[in-house]
């Protein structure tokens, strides 16, 4: 399976692990006389009575300088003490990743929403659990009985979905989410359309200038005798419009357009070190129109960043910019011409010349 085929597929997993939370949601009217809780409450208690005798037994040896190793023991008393502080900011961690999931989940695959390319179908699930959205089961385990790598491993109605530790889950909660999103670029090419009179047609409503949608005649396509090119379409009601193409070659071969497409593309990547939201742009907006993926968790060489950018021009023409624009109001159809009857003794004369 290729990269953009493993890509499509993990795609579809999210897909159907969202319609999964959707169905749940959808039968929570039905379901009044059950518990309302999704996931089951985190054990703290089964995690930790083994380390409350651990550490009033090196407590009392520390006291009776009956220790083996003092300079050990106080170590790992303080690991016990320190691990509260971790499942703490844990805590506050998910918490952060939770209040912006919803709304991520909502623009999913789209301008600031989740990748769903990207994004591993278990920490999809993962996220659904710790929003109580999927129901599911968190537990918290110290790895090998190590307090120092402790872990939250969830689990749905499938089995195991994954193990998340918490050491790990910090360090990454201070530079990015648990999850990778898309970069909202909307403004930024909102802002260069206002700005770029030269190009985008606009009308003043009130005190602002509002984008017609159409551009300026130099990038209205013309025939090979400079002449506009008008197209015709029939409406519904059987009015004809006419529209004019947009040039969209000379658009792209225009300074104006490069340089303001270039310092949006470089914003991207200069924003994120780890590319992993560039990475999710490409493969859920750009790839759209090029057909070019590249692969999640991998940073992008100076190469891959200057495609990136020539395949962020080719988006926004295609994409940002209609192929032809309205001319004018729509006009009724012109009556045809009927033929001129002929009086009744030419259509005589015309039949006898016939008959002849």
């Amino acid at each position: 399976m290729g990269l953009k085929e493993k890509l499509l597929e993990n795609k579809r997993l999210n897909e159907e692990n969202q319609e999964k939370v959707a169905q749940q949601h959808s039968q929570a009217s039905y379901e009044l006389g059950y518990n309302d809780s999704l996931d089951q409450d985190v054990d703290y208690s089964k995690l930790y009575d083994p380390f409350v005798k651990k550490y009033a037994d090196i407590q009392l040896n520390l006291q009776n300088n009956t220790s083996d190793n003092p300079a050990f023991d106080r170590k790992y008393a303080e690991s016990i003490v320190n691990s509260v502080s971790v499942i703490q900011n844990a805590l506050e961690n998910i918490l952060s990743n939770v209040e912006i999931w919803t709304p991520a989940v909502q623009k999913a695959g789209m301008m600031g929403g989740v990748d769903l390319m990207g994004t591993p179908q278990s920490r999809y699930r993962a996220m659904n659990i710790f929003a109580d959205d999927l129901k599911g089961v968190i537990d918290i385990v110290a790895d090998n009985g190590d307090i120092n790598r402790l872990a939250y491993d969830l689990y749905d109605d499938l089995g195991f979905v994954e193990r998340i530790y918490l050491n790990k889950l910090n360090k990454l909660s201070e530079s990015q989410d648990m999850f990778i999103s898309i970069p909202d670029t909307n403004q930024e090419n909102m802002d260069f359309k206002l700005l770029s009179t030269e190009i985008f047609e606009q009308e003043k409503v009130g005190e602002n200038p509002v984008l017609t949608g159409g551009v300026t005649e130099n990038y209205r396509k013309t025939d090979k005798n400079g002449e506009l090119i008008v197209e015709e379409e029939v409406l519904s009601n059987g009015d004809i419009q006419q529209f004019y193409v947009i040039d969209k070659e000379a658009i792209g071969n225009s300074m104006q357009f490069n340089t303001e497409m270039d310092k949006i593309s470089s914003g991207i990547l200069g924003s994120y070190e780890g590319f992993d939201e560039v990475v999710a742009f490409n493969n859920n907006i750009l790839a759209t129109v090029t057909d070019h993926y590249l692969h999640p968790a991998k940073a992008l060489n100076k190469q891959q960043q200057k495609r990136f950018q020539e395949d962020y021009k080719k988006w926004f023409l295609e994409k940002e910019i209609g192929k032809r624009f309205p001319m004018g109001e729509p006009q009724s159809p012109q009556p045809k011409e009927q033929p001129a009857e002929l009086n009744p003794e030419l259509q005589e004369e015309a039949a006898a010349t016939l008959m002849q």
